[in-house]
């Protein structure tokens, strides 16, 4: 029993040994999808990417303003701005410094029109200025005072740290409204400057002790009993702002005009700003400023959009688990495909386009993914998928060389490496010029050397006269014996084929020469050669069986250049060629009169005009 139970355990361990070996590697390589999951998310995260994601952001809330509006809007919409403009400057005849008395009695005509909150984007006079303007002060607390006792919610700027010290009247009017009457009017930039976010401080009392002021409009919707939540400000909510100017209002209150007041401000939020094209100018995501055009604006616009959001519980919030599990499906995804490129191209378009329409939907339904980390990794696997796809290409083409280099030439060899195999080889119709080469008593050696000598002589014949045939572009088409078929104009197209094959025809001439001095070195006898060429239309491709064919040409001049090589033996000359093949080479005056003209007889063809370079005697 005991024998057995030690056997089923050698067996088990046998059994894991042998998956551990088999996915071992592949969880290890699993493992760079989430190690690249997380280098895109520490990369969306920086501000140079930040600033290329945000304005899609932007985009979204552009595309959104025109559906219906949420069911919740309605507590967003009565949110009024009124503009301390130039022209309420103008007329005032007073800096802002010293506009006391205008803003106590624009204090005293919210009050009076019912207003149902009120908020000071700016920060009030610091200084009282009393040897100027004796009384303003006192004038602008009376009034602060007014409003706070009948309980309507009163928020200011709260005033820097310097000025409340230099100054009883900015202690004045901070004591009055109390710590949750005080606000920043610092708002926090994204990395390209526009202002979407809340600042994520707590609002009411004890604020300036969690590390600074709430902003303006947070302070005063958690006055007006609205839960304060941070987050993104949602700019798809109402239609474009328009202001009251501080001087309309001021006429209304000098004229007494209450129901004009109640009819401006009845059970209206409102925030007192700049509207001055030189002061508080902030850029934001879409235009919601009615009186004038582009996304760069006054900033109490930002603060009343903001307190849309926060009344109507639209504050957009950041879904930071959702952007990176999103980022792992699209890795893991492109991994499953990562054998096909073309396929995770286009799964990578796929869910780049249906996350960028999901983060739209969650825009309307208030959360945020910016899928920045998804496209990156989108763009990571992509690009790694092609380039293994390049890699194995190239890898696959380095092997094909490597096999098949001695096989074929090296223009059907690079066909055949480029893909190009089907299109490159399809039988075709087309001018070629055709070189045949035989060795002269070849047969009488073969019957005096070993066999094991023979095929070592050929050999190196053939090393001798390959390279000028490759170099001037040449397709050497078989080997059979002691001869050799090449043409001149395929599968790479030439120029001039003819010429081609005259100078590679030198060249054979120029090696064997060359090969023979070693031989005579070697006490062997020379080898001599006939060269026949002949240029004419023939048809190119494949012969044979889709199971073993050949790459090839034939037509009448493949069986005039055989003709004409084996008419070498019959004259003194080494090359031959039929007259038509030097007129089309087209070799200058000089180097075409070293050539003598012919009329032979042709066995299958008659008469024939030929040119022979007489310089290379053959036998």
């Amino acid at each position: 029993m005991g024998r057995w139970r030690d056997g089923r355990r050698a067996v088990l361990a046998r059994l894991a040994g042998r998956r551990e070996s088999a996915w071992a590697p592949r969880l290890r390589r699993l493992a760079l999808v989430p190690a690249v999951v997380l280098a895109c998310l520490a990369l969306a995260a920086t501000a140079p990417l930040q600033r290329l994601a945000l304005p899609c952001l932007d985009l979204g809330w552009q595309l959104l303003r025109g559906l219906p509006p949420a069911n919740d809007e309605d507590k967003g919409r009565q949110v009024l701005i009124v503009g301390i403009d130039e022209a309420s400057i103008a007329a005032s005849g007073k800096p802002f410094a010293l506009m006391h008395g205008e803003l106590a009695q624009l204090l005293d005509g919210l009050r009076l029109g019912g207003a149902s909150a009120v908020g000071l984007d700016l920060v009030l006079p610091p200084r009282s200025h009393a040897a100027l303007l004796p009384g303003a002060s006192r004038q602008l607390a009376l009034a602060l005072a007014s409003v706070r006792d009948h309980g309507m919610p009163l928020v200011i700027g709260a005033p820097p740290t310097a000025a409340a010290a230099a100054d009883d009247a900015a202690r004045l009017y901070a004591a009055i409204v109390g710590e949750a009457g005080l606000a920043s009017l610092q708002v926090p930039q994204d990395a390209d400057g526009v202002l979407r976010r809340a600042p994520v401080v707590a609002a009411g009392a004890g604020a300036a002790t969690q590390g600074g002021w709430p902003a303006l409009s947070a302070q005063l919707a958690a006055q007006l009993g609205a839960p304060v939540r941070a987050g993104y400000v949602d700019f798809r909510l109402g239609a474009p702002f328009d202001y009251v100017s501080l001087a309309h209002v001021l006429a209304l209150v000098r004229q007494g005009d209450h129901d004009r007041l109640r009819a401006l401000f009845g059970a209206r939020a409102v925030l007192v700003g700049a509207i001055l094209p030189d002061q508080d100018r902030q850029r934001l995501p879409v235009a919601l400023a009615g009186w004038e055009r582009g996304t760069t604006t006054a900033g109490v616009v930002f603060q009343a959009q903001l307190l849309r959001s926060q009344l109507a519980q639209r504050m957009v919030q950041p879904l930071w688990l959702a952007e990176a599990g999103a980022a792992l499906v699209a890795g893991l995804l492109l991994w499953r495909l990562r054998h096909r490129p073309r396929a995770a191209t286009v799964a990578a378009a796929s869910v780049a386009v249906l996350a960028a329409m999901l983060t739209l939907l969650g825009l309307y339904y208030r959360w945020l993914a910016l899928p920045l980390a998804c496209w990156l990794v989108l763009l990571a696997g992509v690009t790694w998928c092609w380039w293994r796809a390049y890699r194995d290409q190239r890898a696959g083409q380095r092997r094909l060389r490597s096999i098949f280099a001695g096989y074929v030439s090296p223009a059907i060899l690079e066909t055949i490496v480029s893909g190009d195999l089907r299109a490159g080889l399809a039988s075709q119709r087309q001018p070629l010029a055709f070189l045949f080469a035989d060795l002269r008593g070849f047969t009488a050696l073969c019957a005096v050397l070993p066999p094991e000598q023979v095929i070592a002589l050929l050999n190196r014949y053939y090393a001798a006269i390959t390279v000028p045939l490759h170099h001037h572009g040449g397709t050497i088409d078989k080997f059979s014996g002691d001869g050799v078929m090449v043409f001149f104009g395929a599968p790479a197209p030439s120029a001039n084929p003819c010429r081609d094959a005259l100078l590679a025809a030198h060249g054979v001439l120029a090696a064997l020469a060359l090969l023979n001095a070693e031989l005579a070195r070697e006490g062997r006898a020379p080898l001599r050669a006939g060269i026949g060429i002949a240029y004419g239309d023939a048809v190119l491709g494949n012969v044979g069986t889709p199971e073993r064919h050949d790459y090839t040409a034939t037509g009448a001049a493949t069986a005039l250049a055989a003709h004409i090589q084996q008419h070498c033996k019959r004259t003194p000359h080494a090359l031959l060629m039929a007259r038509e093949v030097l007129v089309r080479a087209a070799l200058a005056p000089a180097a075409a009169a070293g050539y003598v003209l012919l009329d032979c007889h042709l066995d299958k063809h008659g008469q024939v005009a030929l040119a022979a370079y007489p310089d290379v005697k053959g036998s």
